[in-house]
This record gives structure tokens, sequence and C-alpha cells, in this order.
């Protein structure tokens, strides 16, 4: 009985004495974490004092602006590789341009060699102006009636450029009527074809002496040239126009 009692008195008095020292150590940590706590707030307050001290606020400012700063890099890097492909193109376009001003000199430069070998090839003869007693080919035209001269020239034109009627036209009553005679029953056509191949020859037309039978009448010598045949022809005054009379042949032996 008294061993129990003494064992419950140690087990009493051992309870005791751990509970005192959990006490202790509870209390020493609940000590250190106030401790902490205020620590921490201090250092809270600190920090929000910091933060709103000119210091702080100038470094908050700069870091701002160097991030500014590298949008500003990023963005005229960008600007800059834009503008490099660009310079790129542009001297590939100008390169091409180059190379087409080139091409094109050397069609130039071929054509004009084309050109002058054909006309060494081809020479390219001006045509002979009218003179008062040479009439080319290039130079015939209607020149109207006002003159002997005129009226052969005229009369001469209208075969040449297919005109039945303006060549009727040129002529004396009398070549009219006669004339008139041989085309009864002719189509136009024949009788274009007709004169166009009676000129088709004649390179020109010069006159080489005129005389005057009556204040009515010239009879010209003319040399048809490109036939190399001379012919002498009549013409008349009919009113204040002169007129193609024919050709004067030799009487027959």
């Amino acid at each position: 009985m008294n061993a129990i009692r003494l064992f419950v008195a140690v087990a009493l008095l051992g309870s005791g004495a751990a509970a005192f020292t959990f006490w202790k150590r509870a209390e020493t940590l609940a000590g250190e974490n106030a401790a902490l706590r205020a620590e921490i707030e201090t250092l809270k307050a600190a920090h929000a004092s910091a933060a709103d001290s000119p210091e702080a606020k100038q470094r908050e400012y700069e870091l701002k602006r160097l991030r500014a700063d590298a949008e500003e890099v990023h963005k005229l890097r960008g600007e800059l590789a834009s503008l490099r492909a660009g310079a790129k193109d542009l001297e590939r376009l100008r390169a091409e341009n180059l190379q087409l001003r080139g091409d094109n000199q050397q069609l130039r430069t071929a054509n004009a060699s084309a050109a002058a070998n054909a006309a060494a090839a081809h020479p390219v003869v001006a045509p002979r102006p009218a003179t008062a007693d040479q009439f080319p080919r290039d130079a015939w035209s209607f020149a109207g009636y006002a003159s002997p001269e005129a009226a052969l020239v005229s009369s001469i034109w209208a075969m040449r450029e297919g005109n039945p009627q303006t060549y009727l036209q040129s002529l004396s009553p009398e070549e009219q009527a006669r004339l008139a005679k041989s085309w009864q029953n002719k189509p136009e056509t024949e009788i274009v074809a007709k004169h166009q191949s009676d000129v088709a020859a004649i390179t020109g037309l010069r006159v080489l002496d005129r005389q005057t039978v009556s204040p009515n009448e010239v009879l010209m010598n003319v040399y048809i040239e490109g036939v190399g045949r001379m012919e002498k022809v009549s013409m008349k005054l009919i009113g204040n126009e002169w007129k193609f009379g024919g050709y004067i042949r030799p009487p027959p032996k």
C-alpha cells in the first residue's frame, strides 16, 4: 500500500514537472512569436515609409522610364528591320531598272543599226519637184486647166489614179467624143485597168518645146520618161480652160 502511494506521488510529481516545463516553453515561444510579429510590423511600417520616400519615387520613375525606353528600342529595332528590307527591295528595283535601261538602249541601238542597214540597202529617193518643163511621176497631181502644162499633168494624173471621169473632163470636146465612142459597152473597171497599165512604166514627163498654132491651140513635144518615147500633143483652149486635144501623129506613108 505504501509502495503504490509512493509510485503515484512520484508520477504526479513527474507530470507536474513536465507540465511546468511545457508551460515555460510555451510561454517562451509565445514571447518570441510576439517579438517576431512586432518586428514584422516594424518592417512593414519601414517599407511603407521607404516606398513613400523621394528616393523610392525616383527609383520607380526611373524603372518606368527604363521600361518605356526598352519598348521604344524594341519598336525602333522593328522599324529598322523593315527599313533594311525596304532598302534591299529598293536596291533590287534599281538594279532591275538599270538592266531594263541597258536592254532598252541595246534595242534602240539595234533598231537604229537595222534602220541604217535598211536605208543603205534600199535608199529612199526624194521625189523631184515639178518645174516648168519637167513633171516627175511623184509630183503628179490634179493641177487644173489654167495652162497647157497643167492640163496635161491633170490628164495623166487621172489615168494613174484610175479616175476615168476626171480624165474625160481634161479632154477637148473632139477627144471626149472620140473616147466616149471607144468606151461604149466597156465596164469602168476595164477602162481603169487600161489607163493604169498605159502609164505604169512612165516615170515623168518633160516638155521639150512649145509651138503656138493659134491663140486657142499649142503644140508641145513631150518626152515620156521611163519608156523613152517622144510624143507631140495638142493642147486646146476651150473657154478659159486648156484641154488635152490628143496626139499629133505623122501621116501614114
